[in-house]
């Protein structure tokens, strides 16, 4: 417990202290974030102040993972317009109908070229797939360009990538199990319980939000509006991954459906849901994912762990470049998409601990999957940013 209370006040005040430095040098401020938990790691000044490494507090654990609801709550609540995400939406399929086969190949590829089995190959085709949602949407809320159509795309993009990624490691980890042929029940389960969550999440935001909001109105109690989108927040994280989806996506959509109500969106609700999202749980999560880095760990996986990093880059850079010059976007911007899509992150980290835990992969794929993210947290949002800078001076020109 005491491990938390200095973790918390150390985190906090390094990241909001470093955040200062990169936004100072017009750097994103996710990068003050990632540097603090670095920082607080097992490699710098994390053995002299904790007991265990910080990312394996368990109280810290749970509050990352509220962090990263927080942090998909908010780009749903405050920077996306539903209707221009489904605008972009034709595009963003046909983008992943071209970068995740490409992607799923060469990781594939990867597994045999090293001799894995089948199950081992295709959870490396499945880890090349995947699209770190926070960190690129972080990068471009810092940015302010979260709302342009390649930032919409990219959004996107990465809830389809993260979508079919769960559904596809759930029969996965079934098949390994069973080394018999995968049930078309348990997959035609798993499908009903996402069209469950969906299809609930139309009918509460038709049926049930505007007597939520009544309600809110009603109660003489303090922060009653507040309380009630915290409670819907957490009800749609949970109700997402009771049906086998990751937890951010549900908590992405509650903020959208919350957006939708002006009784919700009052800019005193607003100050106050930024205060509490950017001000503790958001550091939280990136400085508990900057903890987690460790470029020691590229030891472990050799030579396999260098092929299957630069790899699994570069067939994302090109499959998201090559889907969106395919779908009509000019190549520098195209250029900015398939960079965008490049980083892995917390659900990539999460399946590689799930695939482990279920004997998928063997802990030299494990090491590369958390070498990959490692590496594409780091740099990834400095070269987003330099992107982004280099497509918007050519367009002035």
């Amino acid at each position: 417990m005491f491990d938390t209370i200095l973790a918390l006040s150390l985190l906090l005040f390094f990241s909001k202290l470093i955040g200062n430095i990169f936004g100072r040098i017009k750097q994103p401020a996710i990068l003050g974030e990632l540097t603090a938990g670095i920082l607080l790691g097992v490699h710098v000044l994390g053995p002299f102040l904790f007991s265990e490494p910080l990312h394996k507090i368990e109280y810290m654990q749970v509050l990352s993972q509220i962090g990263a609801m927080f942090l998909l709550f908010m780009a749903g609540y405050s920077h996306i317009n539903i209707d221009k995400l489904l605008q972009f939406g034709g595009r963003s399929i046909a983008i992943v109908c071209v970068e995740v086969p490409l992607c799923f190949a060469a990781g594939f590829g990867i597994g045999y070229l090293f001799h894995y089995g089948l199950i081992a190959c295709l959870f490396t085709g499945l880890a090349f797939s995947i699209t770190g949602i926070g960190i690129t949407v972080r990068t471009l809320m810092d940015l302010n360009r979260l709302q342009t159509d390649y930032g919409m795309n990219i959004l996107g993009i990465a809830i389809l990538d993260a979508t079919l990624g769960l559904f596809f490691l759930s029969f996965l980890a079934a098949f390994a199990h069973s080394q018999e042929q995968i049930s078309l029940y348990t997959m035609g389960i798993t499908l009903l319980k996402i069209g469950f969550f969906f299809g609930g999440a139309f009918l509460f935001s038709k049926v049930v939000l505007f007597p939520i909001a009544l309600l809110a109105d009603y109660m003489n109690v303090p922060e009653s509006k507040l309380g009630l989108i915290l409670s819907t927040l957490f009800a749609f994280s949970y109700v997402a991954d009771w049906v086998g989806l990751h937890f951010i996506i549900g908590s992405f959509v509650a903020g959208i459906i919350i957006a939708r109500h002006s009784n919700f969106t009052q800019k005193e609700i607003k100050h106050k849901l930024n205060g509490i999202a950017y001000g503790l749980f958001v550091p939280i999560f990136f400085g508990i994912l900057g903890a987690q880095i460790d470029f020691g760990i590229l030891k472990d996986g050799g030579l396999f762990a260098m092929v299957f990093i630069l790899a699994g880059i570069f067939a994302k850079f090109v499959g998201g470049t090559l889907g969106a010059k395919i779908t009509g976007y000019p190549m520098m911007k195209a250029l900015v998409l398939g960079t965008g899509l490049i980083p892995r992150a917390g659900i990539g980290l999460a399946m590689a601990s799930l695939a482990l835990s279920a004997d998928i992969i063997d802990e030299k794929i494990f090491a590369a999957v958390v070498g990959m993210v490692a590496i594409t947290v780091v740099f990834i949002p400095l070269v987003l940013k330099s992107a982004i800078q280099i497509l918007e001076k050519n367009s002035v020109e």
